[in-house]
């Protein structure tokens, strides 16, 4: 398989394949699209405040769409890895890009919550269908040996717009009229998105999984490769790491009115560190040790949430920096951990059990949010929760260790 695409060349006999082919860089580019519709919902709680929504449905209305993702993905992953991912993947960019440029024309009144719970959980079956295919092409784009690194500088695609969108969106709320206008705007990123669907069209045919009849899996063998990866541990590692990041991202705009800091500065601080580990460190990621890494990294990503509620505002951009430090080196390491012990058969679908981790943390973390503010602990409560969630997420991975060498040792037995 060419590694520059279709019109690229082969690499040399002996030569190590580029991670930076032709397909990799478009799915990069449409990424960075796409996921700047999530980036500029980090204004979504407090708008939904500001008209009035209590704290219980703003963490309903906030999970909402991820819910939806969640039920969407198992069958979207199942159905479209054996098809051509190029019309769904265009009509999930045309379906987000129409919901955004909704939102100035909602009106209040008693359906209000209830017309955007409605238009959040489309949007989630968008980002099933989007997600699901990205993330299958993805797999096939990144060379072996170089898991760590693909996967690292790939997230740079959601990085980069939380790090553009809140600084950029905090001086451009005044001006565009307000938080349902900022959501409409973002919409035209939706253009260029499409456009990226005709050189990669070729790619985007070509199912992950062959189709029934010649050869292929059935949905027994899916579930069985699922069920028996013997990653449960690594899953439920990635689902908690990313409970904390998403009560950060949705929550750190109210926890810095009660503590003086600006939200901005958390965004932008923590991406910029992220982005220069990532693009100056991640040669060095598939050779770290994962299992004392990531629980390091856990340990850090506590300390960061607890004291930017508890500590002194002069400690909050040294915190945002160990944030990004932490995060930048620990979801690669997980994301490699899985796709390095899947094999060939099942690196896509185990993959897409990755993202559905996810989902389920963007469904949890709101809701766990909203009920810790309903019950009266205000903002400063939802990131001691965040901090308690995330030591998880190390505990996990030292309990994988743990299950591995009681394997090794009934091996040698």
């Amino acid at each position: 398989m060419p590694i520059f695409g279709p019109t690229g060349r082969h690499p040399m006999p002996g030569e190590t394949p580029s991670i930076f082919s032709r397909d990799f860089i478009l799915l990069f580019c449409m990424s960075l699209c796409n996921n700047s519709y999530m980036a500029v919902y980090y204004c979504f709680e407090q708008w939904l405040e500001g008209v009035g929504v209590a704290a219980g449905w703003r963490g309903a209305l906030l999970s909402s769409l991820f819910v939806m993702v969640l039920l969407c993905r198992p069958l979207a992953s199942f159905t479209l890895l054996k098809r051509s991912k190029l019309v769904p993947l265009g009509g999930a960019i045309l379906l987000s890009s129409s919901i955004m440029l909704a939102y100035p024309f909602l009106a209040g009144g008693p359906h209000f919550v209830g017309v955007v719970a409605a238009m959040r959980a489309l949007q989630g079956v968008a980002l099933a269908i989007y997600s699901t295919c990205v993330t299958a092409v993805l797999v096939s784009c990144i060379p072996k040996g170089q898991s760590a690194r693909g996967f690292a500088l790939f997230s740079l695609t959601l990085l980069l717009p939380y790090s553009v969108i809140p600084a950029f969106g905090e001086h451009l709320l005044p001006l565009v009229g307000g938080e349902p206008y900022l959501f409409a705007w973002t919409s035209l990123l939706g253009i260029p998105a499409l456009c990226m669907l005709i050189p990669l069209a070729p790619r985007l045919r070509v199912p992950e999984i062959p189709a029934a009849g010649s050869g292929s899996m059935t949905g027994r063998d899916v579930l069985h490769a699922v069920t028996h990866s013997g990653l449960a541990c690594i899953y439920l590692a990635c689902m908690t790491f990313s409970i904390m990041t998403w009560l950060a991202i949705l929550f750190m705009k109210g926890l810095c009115t009660l503590t003086g800091t600006q939200a901005q500065h958390f965004f932008m601080t923590y991406t910029i560190t992220m982005i220069l580990i990532r693009l100056f460190g991640s040669h060095m990621f598939d050779t770290l040790p994962r299992y004392r890494i990531v629980p390091l990294c856990a340990l850090g990503l506590a300390v960061s949430m607890a004291g930017m509620a508890w500590l002194p505002t002069w400690t909050f951009i040294p915190l945002c920096a160990l944030y990004g430090v932490c995060l930048g080196v620990l979801y690669p390491l997980l994301a490699s951990t899985i796709y390095d012990r899947s094999t060939d058969a099942t690196r896509s679908l185990n993959s897409n059990v990755m993202m559905l981790t996810f989902d389920a943390s963007g469904m949890l973390g709101p809701l766990i949010g909203g009920a810790v503010i309903q019950m009266g602990f205000d903002y400063k409560g939802v990131f001691v929760a965040a901090a308690c969630i995330v030591s998880m997420s190390g505990a996990f991975m030292l309990l994988d260790r743990l299950r591995l060498a009681l394997e090794e040792r009934r091996r040698d037995a």
